[in-house]
Formats: structure tokens, sequence, C-alpha cells
């Protein structure tokens, strides 16, 4: 099975990305996941520490907090020097530095803003990406200034009666939130609204080169961000893939509680 399943990515791609499995890890979370601009990983471990993987797969250091990270938890590596850590259930932003250091936590309380927000992620300007479910908006909450600077209603762009916003990125100076029913909706790094995805059903988003890249019915998608094409790698369904990690030289491929990992 393994060889059809690496016949099928390989047809997909070009000559110089062969895939080749290389082993399967135990993970506590398929969403609390993200990778960084040099191919490392970060992702939870059965224990629910949060695990950091070098561009080969290897373990570098494991973060061990005081209180176990739910299954909720984002990660956010985007940025080249830190981590963020968002645990909606405790509303906290955790930062950490490469290392898994803590360099600071901070709880949304502290800015007045109420128990709601569902999605937050690291902004390039070293501010934070929040959608507040209460106030129905994209807002960005400035550290430095300690405060929210500007807030983008959505009401006009999400559906109320049913949303189910999932996550936040900011790449290349673009920010996506992903609502798993209606879209990915794009903003620029302002947070004025520029125009949605219709890529729906969506739990996790992730982002190689230009491409957006997201895994759906088992079968894993990129999404050309500027010429709007699209292209599947198809797997086998009793492999029931639901997100993924790609980088450079890895293929993380996540099903429940484990993470098939691939070399390419």
């Amino acid at each position: 099975m393994f060889c059809l399943l690496l016949l099928t990515i390989a047809s997909s791609f070009a000559q110089e990305r062969q895939p080749q499995f290389l082993q399967t890890i135990p993970v506590g979370s398929t969403t609390a996941i993200s990778a960084d601009r040099n191919g490392s990983v970060y992702l939870l471990n059965p224990r629910r520490n949060l695990v950091h993987l070098d561009s080969l797969g290897r373990l570098v250091t494991v973060y061990s907090p005081q209180t176990i990270l739910s299954r909720n938890t984002t990660v956010d590596a985007g940025n080249p020097l830190k981590v963020l850590v968002f645990t909606p259930d405790r509303q906290e932003l955790l930062l950490l530095d490469r290392f898994l250091r803590p360099i600071s936590s901070t709880s949304l309380s502290e800015f007045g803003i109420a128990e709601t927000i569902r999605a937050a992620a690291l902004a390039s300007d070293d501010s934070f990406w929040l959608f507040n479910e209460t106030d129905f908006a994209l807002s960005k909450l400035d550290m430095r200034m300690r405060k929210v600077v500007f807030d983008t209603p959505l009401s006009l762009v999400l559906d109320q009666n049913r949303f189910d916003v999932r996550m936040i990125r900011e790449y290349q100076n673009q920010v996506y939130l992903l609502d798993y029913n209606g879209g990915i909706y794009v903003f620029d790094n302002l947070g004025n609204y520029k125009q949605k995805l219709p890529l729906t059903e969506v739990p996790f988003m992730g982002f190689l080169g230009n491409e957006l890249y997201f895994v759906k019915e088992g079968n894993l998608h990129f999404y050309n961000l500027y010429k709007q094409q699209q292209r599947t790698i198809s797997f086998p369904k009793e492999k029931k893939y639901t997100t993924a990690l790609a980088t450079k030289n890895r293929l993380y491929l996540f099903s429940r509680n484990s993470a098939d990992v691939y070399s390419w």
C-alpha cells in the first residue's frame, strides 16, 4: 500500500520531488501544528507537549508547559524568531523563541478583551491578529501600544448564522482567515478585505512558496495564490489523512493520532 501511495504522489510532482516514506510518528493533535521558513516543524506529542523537529524531522527540543495544552491549541511559527502558542480555553498568548524558551505570556483579559477570541496569529510587525467572536471582527492587537489598533467588521463578509472560524495566518503581506463553512477570506496587512477563496470544509491550511495547501476528503490540494490554479495529490482512502505540513524536504500527513512522514 505504501508503494501505491508513493506512486500516486510521485505522479503528481516533478522528477526532483520523489517522496519516500520514512516513518510514522505519534501526535497529540492534527491541527496544533506549524512549520517555519527553514523547514522546522512544531507539533504536539501524545502528552500534549510542544515538539520542535528540524528540517530533516529530527527532534530538537520539547517544551513542557505547567498546564497541559489542549487539542485546539494554535501554533504559529511564521515569524523567523518566535513561535506563538494560543490557547482559546485560557485566552492566553504565549511566545517562545526558536529553542522553545518562553519569551512572554499575555492574558487577553489584561486588554479588556472578552473571552471570545477564537483564533490568533502572529503579525509581521510583532502585533497579533485576532478573530473576536463577540464583536465579529478581525482585530489587530499592538503589544507596544498595549491596545487593539483597529477592528475590521466581518458582518458583511462572513455568514453570522453558520461561520466556523478555525485559524488565521499572515503570509506574504496578506492575512488569511479560514472559515470552515464559508471559505478562506483574504485581507491586506491593514485588515482591508480583498477576496474570498472558494475553499470550504478545510480544517487547516498551510503555505509553501506561492501556494496554499490543505487536505480535503483525504487528498492533498495545492492552490496557487497568484494564478488561482489548483493541483491535487490523491491518496488511498484507507489512509484517512485530515491535515498536512509541507516543507522543502519533508511532507507530514496527519491522521487521528499519528503522522506519516515522507522525504521529497
